[in-house]
């Protein structure tokens, strides 16, 4: 009797340890997300250049792509791709214009409550940033680009759990950077490439909904 009583105990024990086991969050391994949302534009693209004078946000499409050490931190990469949103004055009258914003960076994340319904989280990068815009009309096309460094991206959010490996909620980032080289194409007149030699800092307060894929 006394056997099986053991025996009994042991194999509840082994039973909770499984149940543990499988409820516990997901320690190392891959780590992907995808943001969507919006982007306001703040600061100057130049010295006395405002951003707002040339686009006044963007849509973003932010993927990230990292590894998980713990169930806690995560290091990795982003990129995102924005279509920008022109100012009014920044397109010439019948011409067709377009405008994007691109990001590519490493980062690091914190969360503090993995395995939880509501895992909020903070986190820091930094990386480089391009631009782009074109206007075409008659058949001919100007265009821009300017690129630089982004000396910081401070960002926050909360996952809520739908799925034992997916989370889903808000997130919040603000960054800060520098346009630091550009070039300039104008029809008939050729391209002009060099440095900016006014340099600004310039801001992106974004905000939007984030997944995350524990693999």
């Amino acid at each position: 009797m006394m056997k099986r009583i053991v025996g009994a105990g042991l194999a509840a024990v082994t039973l909770l340890g499984a149940g543990a086991a499988a409820a516990a969050p997901n320690d190392a391994g891959p780590d992907l997300g995808l943001r969507l949302g919006y982007g306001i534009a703040m600061g100057d693209a130049a010295k006395n250049a405002a951003m707002s004078d040339g686009v006044k946000g963007q849509i973003p499409i932010w993927i990230d792509a990292g590894y998980r050490f713990n169930p806690n931190i995560m290091a990795g990469l982003y990129f995102s791709y924005g279509f920008a949103q022109l100012a009014d004055k920044a397109c010439p009258s019948g011409a067709d214009c377009s405008a994007h914003d691109m990001r590519l960076g490493i980062q690091g994340q914190y969360r503090f409550s993995p395995g939880e319904n509501i895992n909020p989280w903070v986190g820091v990068g930094f990386g480089l940033e391009w631009a782009g815009y074109s206007a075409s009309a008659g058949g001919a096309e100007a265009k821009s680009s300017f690129n630089g460094i982004e000396f910081l991206d401070l960002q926050g959010g909360a996952d809520f759990k739908v799925a034992d490996c997916l989370g889903i909620g808000p997130f919040l980032s603000f960054s800060l950077g520098q346009y630091n080289s550009g070039s300039v194409t104008v029809p008939g007149l050729g391209t002009v490439d060099g440095d900016i030699t006014n340099k600004a800092m310039h801001e992106w307060l974004m905000f939007g909904v984030r997944g995350v894929f524990e693999l």
